[in-house]
Parts: C-alpha cells; structure tokens; sequence
C-alpha cells in the first residue's frame, strides 16, 4: 500500500484511503477513453474534498483548495496529473459516488455528475469488480463515522435532488 493515506490523523479517512489505494475502474487507463476530462477543467471544476481532506493538500503546490458554493465544502482544484496516490477521495471513487438514502443506508452508484462526462457512466462498460466491493466496503466506514455520514448526507441529498432525479437513483443503484 502506498503512503499517502496514513497521513491524515482521522482514522476513517485512512481507512478509506487505504481500501482505494490500488484499485481503479479498469485494468487499463480509463483516461484513454475521454482524454482525460475528469483531469481537466478549469477552477470551477474540483473534486469535493471529503471532511478532514483539506489539511491533507493545503500546503502542496500542485494543488489549490478552494471553497465550492455549490456543495458548501472546500474542493480540489490540481495540475491535471498527478501521482495515483496523492489523489483525493473523489478522485479515487469517480465516476461513482456515495449516497445516504432511506433509513439512513449508505450505497455507492454511479455519481451523478459524471453522466456526459465519463463513458464509465454512460456507457455500459464493465468496471473492476473489486472496485465496486472496496467501495461497497467505504460505504459501511463512512456509514460507522458522524462527520463522513453527515457530509455524505448532504451532498447526496443535493445530488438526487439536482434534476429531480430521485427515481432514476434506484436504477443506478441496482447496477452496482
């Protein structure tokens, strides 16, 4: 496993690092599909830093953290390369994302930012099963933790409510 998870003091987060340290959504580079969009963009385009994140990147040059109105939470705006370990939470579950719904029951499917953005969402393309099982696995730790439950709340309610799209979720999630 590589370094970068154990630097963080929270020990959630480090166990979500280190359950995505080294499994992507294909055996091959994904990028080669779209060029690399998710990599690309301008500083309206970060990734949502998960809670206790931030400290993690705030003093690297290579990346900026900036404030997301949108979501209410800092965000990670980067170079558009980097080392796969350095990457960000959402970086390592793109293009899926975890949603609280309800009952409170923490699931994973595909995020729904990402549709017209990454054939891994809108084409049916099979992704690294081992991926999906780690991320079913983050789910049950961020589920176990009051400040990565709390977060995940509240970005996933925006996310199903962004576009009405509440109905659809039930046929992304049985896709995982």
């Amino acid at each position: 496993m590589g370094y970068f998870y154990r630097k963080s003091d929270d020990e959630s987060l480090n166990k979500l690092y280190e359950l995505l340290e080294n499994v992507t959504p294909l055996s091959t580079d994904c990028g080669a599909l779209c060029g690399g969009a998710c990599c690309k963009g301008g500083r309206g385009d970060g990734m949502l830093l998960f809670p206790g994140e931030e400290a993690l990147f705030l003093h690297r040059k290579e990346y900026t953290v900036i404030k997301d109105e949108r979501y209410g939470c800092n965000a990670l705006i980067c170079s558009g390369s980097c080392h796969r370990s350095d990457r960000p939470l959402s970086c390592r579950i793109y293009p899926y994302f975890f949603y609280v719904g309800a009952g409170g029951i923490v699931t994973v499917a595909h995020d729904v930012r990402a549709f017209g953005h990454c054939p891994l969402a809108d084409r049916n393309i099979s992704v690294n099963r081992e991926l999906l099982r780690r991320l079913r696995l983050c789910a049950k730790v961020i589920a176990g933790d009051d400040m990565l439950f709390a977060f995940t709340r509240r970005i996933s309610a925006f996310l199903t409510d962004f576009g009405g799209l509440t109905g659809i979720m039930e046929d992304l999630l049985s896709d995982c």
